[in-house]
């Protein structure tokens, strides 16, 4: 018979005999059925075998995996393709984040910002939090200096009402507009 050796460190090499015995079998074996399994999942165009089958298997469960995502393999019909390619690249993003932000985006009914978007919260922000800092400094000013109490006369709060009112329909839009271009029309933006 012939063999296929590897080098591994030695906390993998110890999991992997624990993981072994578990099943009641050798580390040569358990590798052997490993390989075996490999060797007959189908092929896609790419020469690697499907790795949801791959994960499938119960002999690689990884229990207590520190996975941060999986993957999932899509086949769409070229029409389908390119519009997902579109509509990614209008986001400036690859093809597999679209589809992983558009299923977050059902899941939760929550808005999954691009850089656009959020870079335009973000300015919305700066402007909100520019806006509080003149209001303290107003404040500030007339709890120090209670005779500039008539220079209160000279603003126009209404005016700043109306600006943070402003402000925030344009965050509420933004969030509504995202939300509904994900098709989620029963989410609260």
């Amino acid at each position: 018979m012939a063999q296929i050796g590897t080098v591994v460190s030695d906390e993998i090499k110890a999991k992997f005999d624990i993981a072994a015995r578990s099943r009641g079998t050798t580390s040569s074996r358990l590798a052997a059925s490993l390989i075996e399994i490999f060797l007959a999942q189908p092929v896609h165009a790419e020469g690697q075998p499907h790795r949801s089958t791959w994960h499938d298997s119960k002999i690689v469960a990884h229990e207590g995996s520190e996975t941060k995502s999986e993957q999932v393999f899509v086949r769409l019909e070229p029409f389908y393709f390119n519009e997902l390619g579109r509509l990614a690249q209008e986001r400036l993003w690859y093809r597999g984040t679209y589809l992983a932000n558009l299923f977050r985006a059902h899941l939760t009914g929550s808005p999954v910002l691009c850089d656009a978007e959020i870079s335009a919260v973000r300015q919305v922000a700066r402007q909100m939090a520019d806006l509080g800092r003149n209001v303290n400094q107003i404040a500030r000013k007339l709890n120090t200096a209670p005779e500039h109490a008539d220079l209160v006369r000279s603003i126009d709060f209404e005016l700043i009402k109306m600006v943070i009112d402003l402000e925030s329909d344009v965050v509420k839009r933004l969030i509504r507009a995202n939300v509904s271009g994900w098709g989620v029309c029963d989410a609260e933006a």
